[in-house]
């Protein structure tokens, strides 16, 4: 699908046509437009969003400039604000979470989810404290599409938590991953 959809249009220069749905592809083609040269590092993760599947890239080299947004429109900006959570900078990661949290676009549900296989705390502490404002339906449905995506960014959460955070957080909800996991879970059998 998306995948398929740059390798039959020759366009594997921007691994970010592959992270978004073919709808938005105008879209994301004026962001890559403004943010060039951007390169994505690792083969990303795959998922599936409402059938369609994406590729979301691992980590963005890029140099972010939050001055971009006033010329973007709202679909743009929510497409930058997710390419800069894929950014080498932790706190640039965690500067977005807030703005893509609330919004009930699909696409945005596997940017957030993937933050939260990462060692940063603080990103996984952002998204917990978003978890109020954040549509359980869209979330619980892309829980329930991609079980493999969600058991390897659990595993990861886990493999941080136990190399970084284990002795400082013994019981497992004192840690920040398993408390949003819990209600991640939650929200999959309940939506």
């Amino acid at each position: 699908m998306a995948n398929t959809r740059a390798a039959n249009n020759g366009v594997q220069s921007s691994p970010l046509l592959t992270a978004f749905p073919e709808v938005l592809c105008s879209e994301v083609t004026v962001v890559t437009d403004l943010i060039r040269p951007s390169t994505a590092t690792h083969p990303g993760a795959a998922v599936v969003v409402r059938g369609e599947s994406l590729n979301i890239p691992y980590r963005i080299h890029h140099e972010s400039d939050d001055t971009l947004f006033p010329q973007l429109n709202s679909a743009q900006a929510a497409i930058y604000a997710c390419v800069l959570t894929r950014h080498l900078d932790g706190h640039v990661r965690q500067r977005h979470i807030g703005r893509l949290a609330t919004s009930p676009e699909p696409w945005i549900a596997p940017f957030i989810v993937h933050l939260c296989g990462e060692y940063v705390i603080e990103i996984l502490a952002e998204i917990e404290a978003n978890l109020p404002s954040m549509d359980r339906c869209v979330y619980g449905a892309f829980f329930r599409e991609n079980a493999v995506f969600m058991k390897r960014t659990h595993d990861r959460m886990i493999s941080y938590w136990n190399c970084y955070y284990r002795w400082l957080y013994k019981r497992k909800l004192d840690y920040v991953g398993f408390r949003v996991f819990e209600r991640f879970h939650e929200w999959c059998v309940s939506s």
